[in-house]
């Protein structure tokens, strides 16, 4: 089969689209305050009025401490208004002191807190949350509204961070073990979240509470909610585990029918996506998808699609493709930083490559091209350094990121790529059992090197240290003389690097091995050479020569 240089990049990756994230930001350099405790548990409990464009209620945070505490620091965006904040201890429940300034909220608690030691607080506010102005690159609310006027609501965070619209802990590298969500709306409408739906409750003032239950990790940007008016489809489907898993589609009313003819091939994504990395992560809770009033959202358990239940010029929802993909590369394997960010969107990109080239090939040869000129070659695809989100946020971490796993599979072979996608996944075959929320992990550059060194029996620091660490993209130096077509790498800093290189000489390809750098092949007598004609190669430029000219 011809092999095809894809990336969903193209589309979802240009300058225009990328997060413009502002003044607030997410992540960063692990803090004292926040290294000092473990978030075990999150209560959120929110009234949503749509009407009025604002929130208010509370949310609970269970947390373990790490370290001897006095003071426990949380965020929250300056805009909200904080009434109170509950010690709610087994036993005893009373108001105590704080303060809120600069995104935020330090907590004087009642008692030292010992190491290992747990404690609840409750945090009571309100406010008018920020609007998404080009969501989901934009966080915010989005209030919109369906052809039939109802109400229309999203949230969208991942740039920002939760705190966005609840206090949280602000940084990647901490998920709760379990999120309980309460969210009350107008009665007229549903609000779809993440988990599993425990009960639907009237509160008989014109309002009705949404309660969900999150049974495993999950980081913050992937708690949300989706309200409209939603009609629902509903499948079945079984796991390649043999376990059924619930999958539900929330469509707005005027889009059933379109929807019921499209959202089928949401089941074909979903068995490719098992087949090829293992089992769905969150099958004890749900797979969802939400119709949004934004582009898209990988919401753990609930996708946000706002594509319009349409394929793509290639054939198929390369927006749900995308955005499913997530669940595994993102919700179930997260990014312990977001230096390591390309675990997220680099493999997740590279996803919509696999499936074109297995399932579409025959009508797409030539798919997704792409864009070299989005590539600046300014940061390693993974800085060895605490990032905040806006500073992971670049086109070389997403695009280029995808094009060095395109050539990481071309280096190892196509079978020991998905092995080690696999692997990457789901670290050994018992894990894929797993339902119970240890299948969720952190994970890192390092420790993806280490399974790629495992699964391929290759040393792969050296491809790491270039592709992976480094700015600056190989260049290959090819040089013609005396019947000889010479090759070798020049490598920023001078590394080793050895990829070896595909050659074309009257329509057969030869690889020409590398070693130490450096490799030739004798050529025909008036042949002209095309190197890398596949185009499998991550690299700068060739720097061509005819000498024999």
């Amino acid at each position: 089969m011809k092999h095809i240089i894809v990336s969903l990049i193209i589309l979802i990756c240009s300058t225009s689209l990328f997060p413009q994230f502002g003044s607030q930001d997410s992540g960063g350099p692990l803090t004292p305050e926040w290294a000092a405790y473990d978030v075990k548990f999150y209560n959120i409990n929110l009234n949503i009025n749509p009407d009025k464009q604002t929130i208010n209620g509370w949310v609970g945070v269970t947390v373990e401490a790490v370290s001897n505490m006095k003071e426990f620091v949380l965020d929250l965006d300056d805009k909200y208004r904080i009434t109170k904040i509950i010690w709610d201890s087994p036993t005893e429940s009373k108001e105590i002191s704080f303060k809120h300034e600069n995104g935020k909220i330090k907590i004087q608690l009642p008692e030292e807190v010992a190491i290992g030691q747990s404690f609840t607080v409750k945090i009571y506010y309100n406010g008018k949350p920020g609007i998404a102005k080009n969501p989901p690159w934009d966080d915010g609310f989005t209030w919109g509204k369906t052809k039939n006027g109802d109400h229309w609501v999203g949230v969208t965070c991942q740039g920002g961070g939760a705190d966005t619209w609840w206090p949280c802990k602000d940084h990647p590298s901490d998920e709760p073990d379990s999120v309980l969500l309460n969210w009350s709306v107008p009665l007229n409408l549903i609000c779809v979240s993440n988990g599993k739906l425990r009960y639907v409750l009237d509160n008989k003032e014109g309002t009705k509470t949404f309660c969900w239950f999150v049974s495993t990790p999950i980081n913050n940007y992937g708690v949300s909610i989706n309200i409209a008016p939603y009609d629902t489809l509903q499948y079945k489907y079984t796991s390649i585990t043999g376990e059924e898993i619930p999958v539900t589609i929330w469509v707005l009313p005027e889009n059933i029918e379109k929807a019921r003819e499209h959202c089928s091939e949401f089941l074909d994504h979903l068995k490719w996506y098992e087949e090829l990395l293992g089992p769905y992560p969150f099958r004890l809770d749900k797979y969802g998808v939400a119709e949004s009033p934004y582009l898209g959202m990988e919401h753990q358990t609930i996708i946000a699609n706002g594509y319009g239940y349409r394929d793509d010029q290639f054939g198929f929802d390369w927006l749900h493709h995308h955005e499913l993909g997530h669940e595994w590369w993102g919700n179930m394997v997260t990014a312990k930083d977001w230096s390591d960010f390309w675990i997220h969107e680099a493999i997740c990109g590279y996803m919509q490559t696999l499936y074109i080239e297995e399932k579409l090939s025959d009508r797409s040869p030539f798919a997704f091209m792409m864009n070299w000129k989005l590539w600046k070659n300014e940061q390693p695809v993974a800085p060895r350094k605490e990032m905040t989100s806006s500073d992971a946020y670049t086109n070389d971490m997403y695009s280029k990121g995808s094009y060095v796993l395109h050539t990481l599979r071309y280096y190892v072979g196509d079978d020991t790529f998905k092995m080690i996608l696999r692997r990457w996944a789901y670290p050994d075959s018992e894990m894929e059992k797993v339902t119970d929320g240890s299948q969720c992990r952190f994970a890192t550059t390092d420790e993806f090197l280490e399974i790629a060194e495992k699964v391929s029996d290759r040393e792969l620091d050296w491809f790491w240290e270039v592709y992976f660490r480094q700015a600056k993209l190989p260049v290959l130096q090819a040089i013609i003389e005396n019947g000889f077509l010479y090759l070798e790498w020049k490598i920023e800093n001078n590394l080793p690097f050895s990829v070896p290189v595909e050659v074309k000489l009257e329509g057969e390809i030869t690889k020409v091995e590398m070693r130490e750098g450096a490799g030739s092949i004798k050529i025909p007598e008036g042949v002209e050479p095309v190197i890398d004609p596949d185009k499998w190669l991550t690299m700068s430029d060739v720097e061509f020569k005819n000498l024999n000219k």
